[in-house]
């Protein structure tokens, strides 16, 4: 298992697209890569997501089940729906 905390952040385009493929190629074949960021552009590149707000887990699963849950179109967009949601309770 490889964990990476914003592994991205203030790279360079180039680099970044790079880093992410490669990524890309190691989940394919069998890798498991944990990423932890608080920058929604990479929580869209990954398969599955998990949210965690204050101490409370508020999402884990796909990517396409969090957008059908909250019915929105991009990753920010639905954690901030899931975190709204997760507060009502």
């Amino acid at each position: 298992m490889l964990v990476l905390d914003e592994p991205t952040v203030g790279l360079d385009p180039v680099l970044r697209q790079e880093l992410w493929q490669l990524f890309k190629d190691l989940a394919a074949v069998g890798k498991t890569l944990l990423v932890s960021s608080h920058v929604m552009d990479e929580a869209e590149r990954c398969d599955n997501l998990l949210l965690l707000r204050e101490g409370k887990l508020l999402w884990q699963d796909s990517k396409e089940e969090l957008l059908a849950a909250t019915k929105t179109k991009s990753v920010q967009d639905a954690f901030m729906a899931a975190i709204k949601k997760g507060g009502e309770s």
